[in-house]
């Protein structure tokens, strides 16, 4: 339990550090390092906790009711979506202001497009477009080969949670 609060406390003590001093290189990269290892952490606990949910499921002893797996299905979705999304942002930026070629969105076309940078949001929907349709939006692209895997893996994850562990929910209720 005191993990998840010392790795909430680096998290905000690294947002505060670049809210501070927002043209330092340093602590966006301190941010950007933090951010990423509890994004790959949660991640990796999210993946575990699903595997050890399916392999529970597919004995014959689990005593898990439809609505916990209903809930428990919800929950390392919501997870997926959120965890992705904060790892495209943090991934997709290099530094202050600076963008690399992990994503390009529709907005970075045109005339408008030296003016229109991306935003939590738009990573969000990234994330949310790609559990659901198990595709990247039509609005954004991933343009490198760890935003493509980035994706197919949250894809992954956002099938085997729908298709195994919440169909055997809804398929239980009766």
């Amino acid at each position: 339990m005191w993990v998840s609060w010392v790795g909430v406390s680096f998290c905000v003590a690294s947002m505060v550090a670049v809210s501070i001093a927002p043209a330092s290189t340093f602590w966006h990269h301190v941010e950007r390092y933090i951010l990423i290892a509890i994004v790959i952490i949660g991640c990796t606990l999210n993946i575990a906790g699903a595997a050890r949910l399916i392999a529970d499921m597919l004995t014959a002893t689990h005593a898990y009711s439809s609505t916990t797996l209903l809930a428990t299905a919800t929950v390392i979705w919501t997870l997926n979506v959120l965890l992705f999304a904060l790892l495209y942002w943090q991934t997709d930026r290099v530094g202050p202001r600076l963008l690399s070629e992990d994503f390009h969105f529709v907005q970075q076309e045109g005339l408008e497009a030296t003016k229109w940078e991306p935003r939590f949001i738009d990573y969000l929907f990234l994330a949310f477009a790609t559990s659901t349709s198990f595709t990247p939006p039509d609005s954004s692209r991933a343009m490198s080969h760890r935003a493509k895997l980035l994706a197919m893996l949250q894809a992954s994850i956002s099938m085997v949670t729908l298709f195994l562990i919440a169909s055997r929910a809804i398929a239980t209720l009766s």
